[in-house]
């Protein structure tokens, strides 16, 4: 058996880390098993929501609604003793409950911790600035007075520097508004560029088309060249052929 079958568990009095060690039980379904208490038998936790028939089938035999579960002595081997009055479930260990708290309930106990040592704590350092100026009035103090002077200058430095600042946040903005300028010269190069490719890639398309012309020109100059041979070939065979002309 293993230790989660020894533990029976009081549904109407387990903590949220008791009732996540049954099976199927999450913190969820834990926290609205507590808010849904008081249980006089394990049919009324069927109103818990989430919880179904199938869910409380397999949480009846780690359930008891007992007040007060005690464990069941230990029985010689191939012996069991029977507890009178209890169910077999019932003689198993009872789990140990822990308290727990919310995380509310936490936090106000920090802050009160807090806020109870900060009150010590000013109670007393004023005890111990009475008894060395027998006054409370700390401003008699030579170390009060030199950190209330120390405390003005870092104050006027402060002022200093956040003029200072000021002066660094107009020379930002110039800045960006210079760079706003520079970014908008960049666009307008770009854009120039971007005509300079264009009229580029029209003068190498102008440039093909000439040289294509020229080719044309030049076959042309060739064909004319043959015209004119066979012309001067033809005017002197006809120049043979016609009878001289007497003078």
């Amino acid at each position: 058996m293993s230790e989660r079958e020894d533990l029976l568990i009081n549904p109407n009095s387990a903590s949220v880390e008791a009732l996540i060690q049954l099976p199927g039980v999450g913190e969820v379904l834990a926290q609205r098993i507590i808010e849904s208490r008081p249980y006089a038998q394990a049919e009324e936790m069927l109103r818990v929501p989430g919880l179904g028939e199938a869910t409380l089938a397999r949480l009846k035999a780690y359930l008891t609604f007992e007040k007060d579960i005690k464990p069941a002595l230990d029985a010689p081997e191939g012996k069991e003793v029977e507890s009178e009055g209890l169910p077999r479930s019932a003689r198993r260990k009872p789990i140990r409950e822990t308290t727990t708290y919310s995380r509310e309930a936490t936090l106000w106990l920090i802050v009160g911790a807090v806020v109870i040592s900060i009150a010590l704590s000013v109670v007393l350092s004023l005890s111990i600035l009475a008894g060395i100026n027998r006054t409370l009035n700390y401003g008699r103090h030579a170390t009060v007075r030199q950190l209330s002077s120390e405390l003005a200058e870092i104050k006027a430095e402060i002022t200093d520097m956040s003029s200072r600042m000021d002066v660094i946040g107009r020379r930002i903005g110039a800045v960006e508004g210079l760079s706003g300028r520079v970014t908008g010269m960049e666009n307008e190069f770009s854009a120039l560029r971007e005509e300079v490719r264009g009229s580029m890639d029209q003068l190498n398309s102008i440039r093909s088309r000439m040289d294509g012309l020229i080719q044309e020109m030049g076959f042309l100059s060739e064909r004319i060249g043959v015209f004119d041979m066979f012309l001067e070939g033809l005017r002197e065979l006809l120049v043979r052929a016609l009878p001289a002309t007497a003078p």
